[in-house]
């Protein structure tokens, strides 16, 4: 059953998106020591340089294709009908895991003979090929390259329509290809019976500072609620609806704050001495520890890594019913608070409301939760299990 993840282990760390999720599961693997599920360990020159080039990280992604100043080039790259071959002995594994549409259309030349199972599995919260469009790509450059820009669709096609299985977390999680994709509903019933779901799990958070050493960092007072955010400032991720919350929330509310990480951009922040921008962070666990609620106000949502991260280091969360934030619905008796994603002023409400709770009591229910369904030993487990199946299946 040997098993190659296509994804490059020299970008794994503990970050968001696929690199953050195959890191964690990499680092279980290890612990377990298993040897018959490996990394791509990059030595082709042309394989390397789409991976140094579009890195498959969700949270770096379109920044980095943003730099670039000759994108049509890149686009023909990608859609280049030739030579989307690899030197890497595909035969050899009895299974490869892709982890984007874009780094299995890059080789599918070369899997158009390979005998193993192909198993696919994206980590975008709408479907790659609008992120490009929509999220980033300037509109002026999107209309001069239009003809171009709207063919990188089929990317995202050929990678559900030739993986022979397909892995979400959740059947929640879909809903963001449903909503984004018009195609999605007829990709999913030609392709239904490929689906499996493992829900993600991640290892142990360790946090070095306490919380009053953040506060005075900030000047919050050491009484003071505070709601936290971790993330990008875009649209997709709720950014833009979060700011018209705390609006309302900082004008009927003197003791609350915001305390928010990530790089404030493409949208910037609210000009209130209690929100407070730190920009990006390396130490995103000591910010949300440091808070007593953590609000997660995504427009549309895959399975956010962060909401497991906030659950293991125990804190009560504010999110909107969407996507794969609903799957935690079925944990009756938890620290997770539901909204509407553009009812602003029920949201305010309820930070409100949450802010007069026992936000400890609340967070050691998430902890709970976590611990007995989230935890990276879980989840490497099934996933393991899930692969002597479709092996199993021949």
């Amino acid at each position: 059953m040997k098993t190659l993840i296509f994804f490059d282990k020299k970008l794994l760390k503990p970050v968001g998106g696929p690199t953050g999720y195959l890191y964690n599961l990499e680092q279980e693997l290890i612990k377990q020591k298993v040897n018959d599920i490996e990394f791509l360990d990059i030595k082709e020159k042309k394989i390397k340089t789409f991976f140094k080039m579009l890195p498959n990280n969700v949270q770096n992604y379109y920044r980095k294709f943003k730099k670039y100043k000759n994108r049509n080039k890149i686009l023909k790259d990608i859609l280049d009908e030739k030579d989307k071959k690899t030197n890497i002995e595909l035969d050899k594994y009895d299974m490869i895991h892709f982890h984007s549409a874009k780094s299995m259309y890059m080789v599918k030349d070369s899997l158009n003979n390979y005998k193993g199972k192909v198993i696919f599995t994206s980590h975008t919260p709408k479907v790659s090929y609008k992120e490009i469009i929509e999220d980033d790509t300037p509109k002026k450059e999107y209309l001069k390259f239009k003809d171009k820009y709207d063919r990188l669709k089929i990317i995202d096609e050929y990678a559900f329509n030739r993986a022979d299985y397909i892995i979400f977390p959740v059947e929640e999680a879909e809903e963001c290809y449903y909503n984004t994709w018009e195609k999605y509903k007829e990709i999913k019933e030609n392709n239904k019976d490929k689906y499996k779901y493992i829900p993600t799990g991640i290892m142990p958070i360790d946090i070095e500072n306490n919380t009053m050493d953040i506060r005075k960092k900030y000047n919050i007072p050491e009484n003071a609620f505070v709601v936290s955010y971790v993330g990008r400032h875009n649209e997709i991720k709720g950014y833009d609806k979060l700011k018209e919350i705390a609006e309302i929330v900082l004008k009927n509310n003197s003791n609350i704050y915001f305390l928010i990480a990530g790089k404030e951009e493409p949208i910037k922040g609210l000009e209130n001495e209690r929100w407070i921008e730190i920009g990006w962070t390396n130490k995103p666990y000591e910010i949300i520890n440091a808070s007593d609620l953590f609000i997660l106000p995504n427009k549309e949502t895959y399975f956010d890594l962060v909401l497991l991260e906030v659950m293991a280091i125990g804190k009560p969360v504010l999110l909107t019913y969407t996507g794969g934030n609903k799957y935690y619905k079925k944990f009756d008796d938890s620290g997770l608070f539901y909204y509407d994603y553009s009812n602003v002023d029920e949201a305010a409400n309820k930070i409100q409301v949450i802010s007069k709770l026992n936000t400890k009591e609340l967070g050691e229910k998430n902890k709970k939760i976590f611990k007995e369904n989230f935890t990276i030993e879980i989840f490497a487990k099934k996933y393991i299990k899930t692969l002597k199946e479709i092996y199993s299946n021949g």
